[in-house]
């Protein structure tokens, strides 16, 4: 298992632990500065837990293929808390938004009150969707992270095999200057066999008339 993996989930679980525990305990703060201070530490927590999410990834895909379908499932345990979390505090915000802007104000009655309504309304759903943009940006983020994670992996795979395709070209270069090496002793051979069969060919036929002489000799 990746130490920096054990590192990670060992902070994460300190920072889920501790964002948790805030979101229990903030309904109990009634001052409205302290409870959006403490609103503001729960969504750094949640945050940091996100941005220790996306270190395990990266160390997931450093994982042997065989390992990684068991750290990605705790992975996406881990962010199935971390979503939990998002979406109780994403609630508790709107109910501090509806709170400070109604407040002990929302007292007056009539069209103006309608009007008021309205703009409070509109305020409340910019803010929604600004968190929902907010929210994207992270998972685009994460994503980009992700994708140059797996990029990266590809590379190093692609330079892999380009060195191992180097290596087979230079020792196939190498067997070639052998062969050619072989071909040109197998040739010498060649040439030296041809010219030792004519050598013997001639002492034969040397001897065949050295034996005509000395028999024509005897006879005549």
């Amino acid at each position: 298992m990746s130490d920096l993996f054990s590192s990670y989930e060992s902070d994460f679980q300190l920072a889920i632990q501790d964002a948790k525990s805030k979101l229990s305990s903030v309904s109990a703060v009634s001052e409205a500065g302290q409870r959006r201070s403490a609103l503001k530490s729960i969504e750094h927590a949640t945050d940091e837990c996100l941005e220790l999410l996306d270190q395990m990834n990266l160390e997931v895909q450093n994982l042997p293929s065989n390992q990684k379908s068991q750290y990605n499932t705790k992975v996406r345990s881990y962010k199935t808390q971390v979503n939990e979390c998002k979406t109780k505090l994403k609630q508790l915000l709107d109910d501090q938004d509806k709170y400070e802007l109604f407040g002990n104000r929302y007292t007056d009655s009539g069209d103006g009150d309608d009007i008021h309504d309205d703009q409070r309304k509109s305020l409340l759903s910019n803010n929604a969707s600004l968190e929902r943009s907010s929210e994207r940006l992270r998972d685009s983020q994460r994503i980009a992270l992700e994708t140059e994670s797996i990029g990266g992996n590809i590379l190093n795979d692609l330079r892999a095999q380009r060195e191992q395709i180097s290596g087979a070209r230079n020792t196939l270069l190498t067997a070639e200057g052998y062969v050619d090496k072989s071909i040109q002793t197998l040739k010498s051979m060649s040439r030296r066999l041809t010219a030792n069969k004519f050598i013997s060919y001639a002492i034969i036929a040397v001897l065949i008339i050295l034996i005509f002489l000395v028999l024509a000799s005897k006879f005549w």
